[in-house]
């Protein structure tokens, strides 16, 4: 995982957009790194449905726009450094490949029953880089700047390697930003409590390991899932780990909090696959 690459924010068109590059605009400049806005240009069939030659991709009005958007931020921003990068291919192997390097992968996510099937959940699977999910539209956000609202980082933790792991990273991102870190574990009734009481101790090292960082334990018996959607309704940022992350009877929870969560989701990898 490096901290001297570029955010690398993905930028399609839709509705959204905008709300993703916003948010990893403010990403790179906390962090002093560089912005990449990147577009893939998918490769077109030979044939449409139609029966019609499909038309391949318009690389020049989409650079073109590229060019206008980076211009803007630059503009916005004179001391970042900031470059519109068009890419080829499959749009989730070309732009885990071009990130392989990057500190930060930006994207967005969709409302709706299939968002969890997404581009931006099978990144935080396959990029190498922690990914940043930004939804389109957040659950109960009546503010249009709700993306950028103050609040703790909330970091959810099961006592797997990858939910460590983020904890590590939620309280460097809460540290830079100024936040308050909430280490959030979740039980069901009649669960081990040897989970809990290592929660306990994470935030309790935390703690001990940054002193300028204000550190909350939440241990509470409720869905995994549950949890972290109400606490991501006043929260900045919620951080969870990719592997094995709390599987239940409906999937993966990191998979499903990010289309339903109210802020920002930052999913990280364990690096162990």
């Amino acid at each position: 995982m490096r901290i001297d690459g570029p955010v690398v924010v993905a930028v399609d068109g839709a509705p959204g957009s905008e709300r993703t590059l916003r948010w990893g605009v403010a990403a790179a400049l906390r962090r002093g790194a560089r912005l990449v806005v990147a577009h893939v240009a998918v490769p077109p069939v030979a044939w449409s449905w139609g029966g019609a030659p499909a038309v391949p991709p318009d690389d020049e009005g989409v650079l073109a726009e590229l060019r206008a958007v980076c211009g803007q931020i630059a503009r916005a921003h004179p001391g970042l450094h900031v470059q519109g990068v068009l890419l080829h291919g499959p749009t989730v192997p070309a732009l885990t490949s071009y990130a392989a390097d990057a500190q930060l992968l930006v994207a967005g996510t969709r409302d709706g029953r299939r968002a969890g099937r997404g581009v931006g959940r099978a990144l935080s699977w396959r990029a190498r880089c922690p990914v940043a999910l930004v939804r389109a539209r957040a659950a109960g956000d009546d503010e249009p700047a709700a993306d950028l609202r103050p609040g703790p980082v909330v970091v959810g933790v099961d006592g797997t390697a990858a939910s460590w792991l983020a904890a590590g990273l939620a309280a460097r991102e809460a540290l830079r930003d100024g936040r308050a870190l909430h280490v959030l574990h979740a039980w069901r009734p009649g669960s081990d409590d040897a989970a809990r009481q290592a929660a306990a101790e994470l935030a309790s090292d935390l703690a001990v390991t940054y002193p300028a960082l204000v550190v909350r334990a939440l241990l509470v018996e409720a869905d995994p899932v549950d949890a972290l959607v109400e606490q991501s309704r006043t929260a900045g940022l919620v951080v969870v780990g990719a592997r094995r992350w709390w599987v239940t009877r409906g999937g993966v929870v990191g998979r499903r909090v990010a289309h339903r969560a109210g802020c920002p989701v930052l999913v990280v990898r364990d690096g162990l696959g």
